[in-house]
Protein backbone atom coordinates (compact mmCIF):
# COMPACT_ATOMS: atom_id res chain seq x y z
CA UNK A 1 0.00 0.00 0.00
CA UNK A 2 1.06 3.60 -0.64
CA UNK A 3 -0.06 6.63 1.32
CA UNK A 4 0.32 10.36 0.89
CA UNK A 5 1.01 12.64 3.86
CA UNK A 6 0.00 16.30 3.50
CA UNK A 7 0.98 19.30 5.61
CA UNK A 8 -1.53 21.95 4.42
CA UNK A 9 -1.28 25.69 3.95
CA UNK A 10 -1.54 28.25 6.72
CA UNK A 11 -4.60 30.49 6.38
CA UNK A 12 -4.17 33.62 8.49
CA UNK A 13 -3.49 37.34 8.64
CA UNK A 14 0.18 36.70 9.41
CA UNK A 15 2.56 33.74 9.53
CA UNK A 16 6.26 33.28 10.13
CA UNK A 17 8.50 30.26 9.74
CA UNK A 18 9.96 29.42 13.13
CA UNK A 19 11.74 26.27 11.92
CA UNK A 20 8.42 24.51 11.21
CA UNK A 21 8.62 20.78 10.43
CA UNK A 22 5.77 18.22 10.12
CA UNK A 23 6.83 16.11 13.10
CA UNK A 24 3.42 14.49 13.49
CA UNK A 25 3.38 13.27 9.89
CA UNK A 26 6.87 11.84 10.33
CA UNK A 27 5.43 9.76 13.16
CA UNK A 28 2.55 8.57 10.97
CA UNK A 29 4.99 7.51 8.25
CA UNK A 30 7.10 5.58 10.74
CA UNK A 31 4.02 3.77 12.07
CA UNK A 32 2.74 2.89 8.57
CA UNK A 33 6.14 1.46 7.67
CA UNK A 34 5.53 -1.42 10.08
CA UNK A 35 2.68 -2.52 7.79
CA UNK A 36 4.93 -2.51 4.75
CA UNK A 37 3.38 0.71 3.45
CA UNK A 38 5.24 3.28 1.36
CA UNK A 39 4.72 6.97 2.13
CA UNK A 40 5.15 10.22 0.25
CA UNK A 41 5.07 13.70 1.78
CA UNK A 42 3.70 16.93 0.32
CA UNK A 43 4.57 19.81 2.64
CA UNK A 44 2.92 23.11 1.72
CA UNK A 45 5.26 24.93 4.12
CA UNK A 46 8.55 23.81 2.59
CA UNK A 47 11.02 24.79 1.37
CA UNK A 48 11.15 28.26 2.95
CA UNK A 49 14.02 29.76 4.91
CA UNK A 50 13.89 29.80 8.71
CA UNK A 51 13.56 31.98 10.58
CA UNK A 52 11.84 33.78 7.73
CA UNK A 53 8.69 34.40 5.78
CA UNK A 54 6.50 32.04 3.82
CA UNK A 55 5.26 32.84 0.34
CA UNK A 56 2.04 34.84 0.75
CA UNK A 57 -0.99 34.98 -1.52
CA UNK A 58 -3.83 37.29 -0.50
CA UNK A 59 -7.22 35.57 -0.65
CA UNK A 60 -10.77 36.67 0.24
CA UNK A 61 -11.27 37.25 3.96
CA UNK A 62 -13.55 34.48 5.32
CA UNK A 63 -14.62 36.44 8.40
CA UNK A 64 -18.23 37.64 8.60
CA UNK A 65 -18.63 40.92 6.73
CA UNK A 66 -19.69 42.79 9.88
CA UNK A 67 -16.24 42.22 11.41
CA UNK A 68 -13.98 45.00 10.21
CA UNK A 69 -10.30 44.10 10.30
CA UNK A 70 -7.72 46.27 8.57
CA UNK A 71 -5.48 43.33 7.61
CA UNK A 72 -5.27 41.09 4.57
CA UNK A 73 -6.10 37.40 4.84
CA UNK A 74 -3.68 35.15 3.00
CA UNK A 75 -2.64 31.64 2.07
CA UNK A 76 0.93 30.97 3.23
CA UNK A 77 3.13 28.35 1.62
CA UNK A 78 3.71 26.97 -1.85
CA UNK A 79 1.52 27.98 -4.78
CA UNK A 80 -1.57 26.00 -5.74
CA UNK A 81 0.13 25.05 -9.00
CA UNK A 82 3.12 23.71 -7.09
CA UNK A 83 0.82 21.72 -4.82
CA UNK A 84 -0.87 20.18 -7.84
CA UNK A 85 2.49 19.37 -9.39
CA UNK A 86 3.59 17.60 -6.21
CA UNK A 87 0.37 15.59 -6.09
CA UNK A 88 1.00 14.41 -9.64
CA UNK A 89 4.60 13.62 -8.76
CA UNK A 90 3.49 11.52 -5.78
CA UNK A 91 1.71 9.10 -8.10
CA UNK A 92 -1.21 6.81 -7.23
CA UNK A 93 -1.87 6.22 -3.53
CA UNK A 94 -4.33 4.19 -1.45
CA UNK A 95 -5.14 6.94 1.01
CA UNK A 96 -4.14 10.38 2.28
CA UNK A 97 -3.29 11.62 5.77
CA UNK A 98 -3.74 15.36 6.34
CA UNK A 99 -2.54 17.11 9.48
CA UNK A 100 -3.82 20.33 11.03
CA UNK A 101 -2.34 22.85 13.43
CA UNK A 102 -4.01 26.05 14.61
CA UNK A 103 -7.79 25.68 14.73
CA UNK A 104 -8.32 28.99 12.95
CA UNK A 105 -6.11 27.83 10.07
CA UNK A 106 -8.76 25.32 9.04
CA UNK A 107 -9.48 27.09 5.69
CA UNK A 108 -6.00 25.93 4.67
CA UNK A 109 -7.04 22.35 5.45
CA UNK A 110 -10.16 22.77 3.31
CA UNK A 111 -8.13 24.12 0.40
CA UNK A 112 -5.73 21.17 0.58
CA UNK A 113 -8.49 18.55 0.87
CA UNK A 114 -10.37 20.08 -2.07
CA UNK A 115 -7.24 19.83 -4.21
CA UNK A 116 -6.68 16.24 -3.06
CA UNK A 117 -10.27 15.36 -4.01
CA UNK A 118 -9.88 17.06 -7.36
CA UNK A 119 -6.74 15.06 -8.09
CA UNK A 120 -7.54 11.66 -6.55
CA UNK A 121 -11.33 11.59 -6.48
CA UNK A 122 -13.05 9.33 -3.96
CA UNK A 123 -9.97 8.26 -2.02
CA UNK A 124 -9.85 7.68 1.77
CA UNK A 125 -8.68 10.85 3.52
CA UNK A 126 -7.85 10.91 7.23
CA UNK A 127 -7.54 14.17 9.17
CA UNK A 128 -5.59 14.50 12.42
CA UNK A 129 -3.67 17.10 14.35
CA UNK A 130 -4.50 19.94 16.71
CA UNK A 131 -7.57 21.39 14.97
CA UNK A 132 -9.02 17.91 14.47
CA UNK A 133 -8.53 17.22 18.18
CA UNK A 134 -9.86 20.47 19.62
CA UNK A 135 -12.71 21.07 17.15
CA UNK A 136 -13.56 17.50 16.17
CA UNK A 137 -17.24 18.04 15.42
CA UNK A 138 -16.54 21.24 13.47
CA UNK A 139 -14.01 19.31 11.38
CA UNK A 140 -16.48 16.49 10.74
CA UNK A 141 -19.08 18.99 9.55
CA UNK A 142 -16.83 21.19 7.44
CA UNK A 143 -13.88 19.17 6.10
CA UNK A 144 -14.75 16.63 3.35
CA UNK A 145 -12.67 13.77 4.77
CA UNK A 146 -13.59 10.21 5.69
CA UNK A 147 -12.13 9.96 9.19
CA UNK A 148 -11.34 12.65 11.78
CA UNK A 149 -8.93 11.57 14.51
CA UNK A 150 -9.05 13.13 17.97
CA UNK A 151 -5.91 13.10 20.10
CA UNK A 152 -2.42 11.72 19.47
CA UNK A 153 -1.65 8.96 16.97
CA UNK A 154 -1.36 6.35 19.74
CA UNK A 155 -5.03 6.84 20.61
CA UNK A 156 -6.15 6.38 16.99
CA UNK A 157 -4.03 3.54 15.63
CA UNK A 158 -6.71 0.89 16.02
CA UNK A 159 -9.40 3.00 14.32
CA UNK A 160 -7.10 3.96 11.45
CA UNK A 161 -5.87 0.40 10.95
CA UNK A 162 -9.43 -0.91 10.85
CA UNK A 163 -10.61 1.85 8.51
CA UNK A 164 -7.78 1.26 6.03
CA UNK A 165 -7.63 -2.51 6.40
CA UNK A 166 -3.93 -2.49 7.26
CA UNK A 167 -3.99 -5.99 8.69
CA UNK A 168 -1.09 -7.21 10.83
CA UNK A 169 2.25 -5.48 11.25
CA UNK A 170 4.80 -7.07 8.93
CA UNK A 171 8.10 -5.74 10.24
CA UNK A 172 9.77 -3.47 12.72
CA UNK A 173 9.24 0.06 11.50
CA UNK A 174 12.16 2.09 10.24
CA UNK A 175 12.85 5.60 11.51
CA UNK A 176 11.03 8.35 9.61
CA UNK A 177 14.29 9.74 8.23
CA UNK A 178 15.01 6.38 6.56
CA UNK A 179 11.82 6.63 4.48
CA UNK A 180 12.87 9.26 1.94
CA UNK A 181 10.76 12.06 3.45
CA UNK A 182 13.51 14.61 4.12
CA UNK A 183 13.36 17.58 1.75
CA UNK A 184 16.87 18.95 2.13
CA UNK A 185 16.24 22.18 4.07
CA UNK A 186 19.04 23.43 6.33
CA UNK A 187 17.00 23.49 9.54
CA UNK A 188 15.26 20.88 11.62
CA UNK A 189 12.94 20.48 14.58
CA UNK A 190 12.85 17.88 17.29
CA UNK A 191 11.04 16.88 20.47
CA UNK A 192 12.74 15.11 23.36
CA UNK A 193 9.38 14.45 25.02
CA UNK A 194 5.69 14.50 24.18
CA UNK A 195 3.07 16.27 26.27
CA UNK A 196 3.50 18.48 29.31
CA UNK A 197 3.27 17.81 33.07
CA UNK A 198 1.88 21.28 33.80
CA UNK A 199 -1.76 22.38 33.69
CA UNK A 200 -1.83 26.01 32.61
CA UNK A 201 -5.35 27.41 32.40
CA UNK A 202 -5.03 28.54 28.77
CA UNK A 203 -3.18 25.54 27.31
CA UNK A 204 -4.39 22.33 25.61
CA UNK A 205 -1.14 20.37 25.48
CA UNK A 206 -2.55 17.40 27.39
CA UNK A 207 -5.58 17.15 25.10
CA UNK A 208 -3.45 17.28 21.97
CA UNK A 209 -0.37 15.29 22.99
CA UNK A 210 -1.57 13.20 25.90
CA UNK A 211 0.30 12.76 29.17
CA UNK A 212 3.94 13.73 29.54
CA UNK A 213 6.17 11.05 27.97
CA UNK A 214 9.94 11.43 27.51
CA UNK A 215 11.29 9.94 24.30
CA UNK A 216 14.13 7.45 24.23
CA UNK A 217 17.42 9.37 24.28
CA UNK A 218 19.11 7.14 21.70
CA UNK A 219 16.19 7.72 19.31
CA UNK A 220 16.55 11.48 19.75
CA UNK A 221 20.31 11.29 19.22
CA UNK A 222 19.87 9.20 16.08
CA UNK A 223 17.52 11.83 14.65
CA UNK A 224 20.05 14.55 15.44
CA UNK A 225 22.83 12.56 13.81
CA UNK A 226 20.71 12.30 10.68
CA UNK A 227 20.06 16.05 10.70
CA UNK A 228 23.78 16.70 11.05
CA UNK A 229 24.64 14.36 8.16
CA UNK A 230 22.00 16.13 6.07
CA UNK A 231 23.70 19.51 6.44
CA UNK A 232 21.26 20.96 8.97
CA UNK A 233 22.73 23.90 10.88
CA UNK A 234 19.79 25.07 12.99
CA UNK A 235 17.53 22.92 15.17
CA UNK A 236 14.43 24.05 17.07
CA UNK A 237 13.18 22.19 20.11
CA UNK A 238 9.40 21.89 20.01
CA UNK A 239 8.97 20.36 23.47
CA UNK A 240 6.22 21.81 25.64
CA UNK A 241 8.43 21.35 28.72
CA UNK A 242 12.03 21.09 27.52
CA UNK A 243 13.71 21.65 30.90
CA UNK A 244 11.65 19.13 32.88
CA UNK A 245 13.92 16.30 34.14
CA UNK A 246 16.87 18.24 32.73
CA UNK A 247 19.57 16.12 34.39
CA UNK A 248 17.99 12.88 33.20
CA UNK A 249 17.03 13.97 29.69
CA UNK A 250 18.28 17.12 27.99
CA UNK A 251 21.63 17.47 29.76
CA UNK A 252 22.90 13.97 28.85
CA UNK A 253 21.56 14.41 25.32
CA UNK A 254 23.49 17.64 24.84
CA UNK A 255 26.61 16.18 26.44
CA UNK A 256 26.49 13.17 24.13
CA UNK A 257 26.11 15.42 21.08
CA UNK A 258 29.22 17.28 22.20
CA UNK A 259 31.10 14.01 22.72
CA UNK A 260 30.18 12.90 19.18
CA UNK A 261 31.27 16.22 17.71
CA UNK A 262 27.76 17.17 16.54
CA UNK A 263 27.06 20.89 16.67
CA UNK A 264 23.95 22.94 15.89
CA UNK A 265 22.56 26.36 16.59
CA UNK A 266 19.62 25.59 18.86
CA UNK A 267 16.40 27.58 19.25
CA UNK A 268 13.42 27.29 21.59
CA UNK A 269 10.37 28.88 19.93
CA UNK A 270 8.20 27.33 22.66
CA UNK A 271 8.74 29.24 25.89
CA UNK A 272 11.04 27.66 28.49
CA UNK A 273 10.09 27.47 32.16
CA UNK A 274 12.22 30.18 33.74
CA UNK A 275 12.01 28.62 37.21
CA UNK A 276 14.07 25.66 35.96
CA UNK A 277 16.80 27.75 34.38
CA UNK A 278 19.43 27.70 37.12
CA UNK A 279 23.12 28.49 36.58
CA UNK A 280 24.06 24.91 35.67
CA UNK A 281 21.25 24.65 33.12
CA UNK A 282 22.17 28.01 31.61
CA UNK A 283 25.82 26.98 31.34
CA UNK A 284 24.94 23.80 29.46
CA UNK A 285 22.52 25.56 27.09
CA UNK A 286 25.05 28.24 26.18
CA UNK A 287 27.90 25.74 25.83
CA UNK A 288 25.74 23.56 23.57
CA UNK A 289 24.96 26.37 21.14
CA UNK A 290 21.54 27.73 22.13
CA UNK A 291 21.31 30.99 20.15
CA UNK A 292 17.72 32.10 20.70
CA UNK A 293 15.79 31.34 23.85
CA UNK A 294 12.20 32.25 24.60
CA UNK A 295 11.05 32.37 28.21
CA UNK A 296 7.42 32.36 29.34
CA UNK A 297 6.28 35.00 31.83
CA UNK A 298 2.76 35.73 30.48
CA UNK A 299 2.22 38.68 32.88
CA UNK A 300 3.93 40.66 35.61
CA UNK A 301 0.79 40.58 37.76
CA UNK A 302 1.48 38.11 40.62
CA UNK A 303 -2.18 37.23 41.17
CA UNK A 304 -2.65 36.33 37.51
CA UNK A 305 0.61 34.36 37.53
CA UNK A 306 -0.85 32.18 40.28
CA UNK A 307 -4.30 31.97 38.71
CA UNK A 308 -3.02 30.77 35.31
CA UNK A 309 -0.90 27.92 36.67
CA UNK A 310 1.73 29.31 39.03
CA UNK A 311 4.68 27.96 37.04
CA UNK A 312 6.68 31.21 37.04
CA UNK A 313 7.15 34.44 38.97
CA UNK A 314 8.84 37.67 37.97
CA UNK A 315 11.72 36.77 40.29
CA UNK A 316 12.13 33.43 38.48
CA UNK A 317 12.43 35.32 35.20
CA UNK A 318 15.04 37.74 36.55
CA UNK A 319 17.21 34.88 37.80
CA UNK A 320 16.89 32.95 34.53
CA UNK A 321 17.90 35.95 32.41
CA UNK A 322 20.83 36.76 34.68
CA UNK A 323 22.03 33.16 34.54
CA UNK A 324 21.90 33.07 30.74
CA UNK A 325 23.68 36.41 30.34
CA UNK A 326 26.32 35.59 32.96
CA UNK A 327 27.05 32.34 31.12
CA UNK A 328 27.62 34.19 27.85
CA UNK A 329 24.30 34.40 26.02
CA UNK A 330 23.66 37.68 24.25
CA UNK A 331 20.61 39.56 25.61
CA UNK A 332 19.54 39.93 21.96
CA UNK A 333 19.01 36.17 21.88
CA UNK A 334 16.61 36.19 24.83
CA UNK A 335 12.91 36.94 24.42
CA UNK A 336 10.02 36.83 26.88
CA UNK A 337 6.47 35.86 25.95
CA UNK A 338 3.68 37.99 27.41
CA UNK A 339 0.08 36.88 27.01
CA UNK A 340 -2.31 39.69 26.15
CA UNK A 341 -6.08 39.62 25.97
CA UNK A 342 -6.65 37.19 28.84
CA UNK A 343 -10.09 37.51 30.45
CA UNK A 344 -9.99 40.42 32.90
CA UNK A 345 -6.58 41.66 31.74
CA UNK A 346 -6.46 45.39 31.05
CA UNK A 347 -4.04 47.45 28.97
CA UNK A 348 -2.34 48.92 32.03
CA UNK A 349 -1.27 45.43 33.11
CA UNK A 350 0.11 44.77 29.63
CA UNK A 351 1.99 48.08 29.63
CA UNK A 352 3.51 47.28 33.03
CA UNK A 353 4.59 43.84 31.80
CA UNK A 354 6.24 45.28 28.69
CA UNK A 355 8.08 47.96 30.67
CA UNK A 356 9.23 45.40 33.22
CA UNK A 357 10.64 42.98 30.63
CA UNK A 358 12.38 45.74 28.68
CA UNK A 359 13.90 46.90 31.96
CA UNK A 360 15.60 43.51 32.21
CA UNK A 361 17.42 44.22 28.95
CA UNK A 362 15.58 41.70 26.80
CA UNK A 363 12.73 41.88 24.30
CA UNK A 364 9.10 41.17 25.14
CA UNK A 365 7.05 39.23 22.58
CA UNK A 366 3.31 39.78 22.77
CA UNK A 367 1.23 36.63 22.29
CA UNK A 368 -2.42 37.52 21.77
CA UNK A 369 -4.68 35.18 23.70
CA UNK A 370 -6.69 32.67 21.68
CA UNK A 371 -9.31 30.66 23.61
CA UNK A 372 -8.99 26.88 23.33
CA UNK A 373 -11.95 24.55 23.96
CA UNK A 374 -12.02 22.62 27.24
CA UNK A 375 -9.36 24.76 28.93
CA UNK A 376 -10.10 26.64 32.16
CA UNK A 377 -10.03 29.98 30.34
CA UNK A 378 -12.44 28.69 27.70
CA UNK A 379 -14.89 27.46 30.32
CA UNK A 380 -14.73 30.82 32.10
CA UNK A 381 -15.53 32.63 28.86
CA UNK A 382 -18.22 30.11 28.00
CA UNK A 383 -19.99 30.82 31.30
CA UNK A 384 -19.89 34.51 30.40
CA UNK A 385 -21.45 33.80 27.00
CA UNK A 386 -18.36 34.99 25.10
CA UNK A 387 -17.48 31.68 23.42
CA UNK A 388 -19.36 28.53 22.51
CA UNK A 389 -18.83 25.30 20.63
CA UNK A 390 -21.11 26.64 17.91
CA UNK A 391 -18.84 29.57 17.08
CA UNK A 392 -16.59 29.62 14.05
CA UNK A 393 -12.97 28.81 15.05
CA UNK A 394 -11.96 31.76 12.86
CA UNK A 395 -13.22 34.01 15.66
CA UNK A 396 -10.63 32.52 18.04
CA UNK A 397 -7.81 33.76 15.79
CA UNK A 398 -5.37 35.63 18.00
CA UNK A 399 -5.54 38.64 15.65
CA UNK A 400 -9.34 38.67 15.85
CA UNK A 401 -10.40 37.58 19.32
CA UNK A 402 -8.92 40.44 21.33
CA UNK A 403 -10.40 42.99 18.93
CA UNK A 404 -13.87 41.52 19.36
CA UNK A 405 -13.98 40.63 23.03
CA UNK A 406 -11.21 42.31 25.06
CA UNK A 407 -12.69 45.79 25.07
CA UNK A 408 -9.26 47.25 24.33
CA UNK A 409 -8.83 50.60 22.67
CA UNK A 410 -7.19 49.44 19.45
CA UNK A 411 -5.04 52.55 18.98
CA UNK A 412 -3.54 52.18 22.45
CA UNK A 413 -3.04 48.46 21.97
CA UNK A 414 -1.14 49.11 18.73
CA UNK A 415 1.02 51.62 20.63
CA UNK A 416 1.87 48.90 23.14
CA UNK A 417 2.79 46.50 20.32
CA UNK A 418 5.14 49.15 18.93
CA UNK A 419 6.62 49.69 22.39
CA UNK A 420 7.29 45.97 22.74
CA UNK A 421 9.03 45.73 19.37
CA UNK A 422 11.36 48.74 19.73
Amino acid sequence: MRFLLVNPWIADFAAYNFWVRPLGLYGVAQWLDAYGAETRLVDCLSPFSAPGKFRRKIVPNPLPKDIALDRSFARYGISVDEFRRRLSEAGPVDGVFVTSVMSYWYPGVIWAVEEIRRHYGDIPIILGGIYATLWTEHARRNIPVDLVCKGPLEANKEAISSFLGLGEERRESRAWYELGLWDGVDYGAIRTALGCPFRCTYCASRMVSGSYRPRDMETVLAEMEFLSRSGVKQVAFYDDALLVDFDARLRPTLEELERRGIHFEFHTPNGLHARMLNRQVARRLVRSGFKSVRLSLETVDPDRQKATGGKVTSRDLEVAIRNLVDEGMSPEGIGVYLLVGLPGQDLDEIAQSITYVKGLGVRPYLAEFSPIPNTVEWERLERQGVVSRDMDPLLTNNSVFYRLFSGYDNDRFLELKRLAST
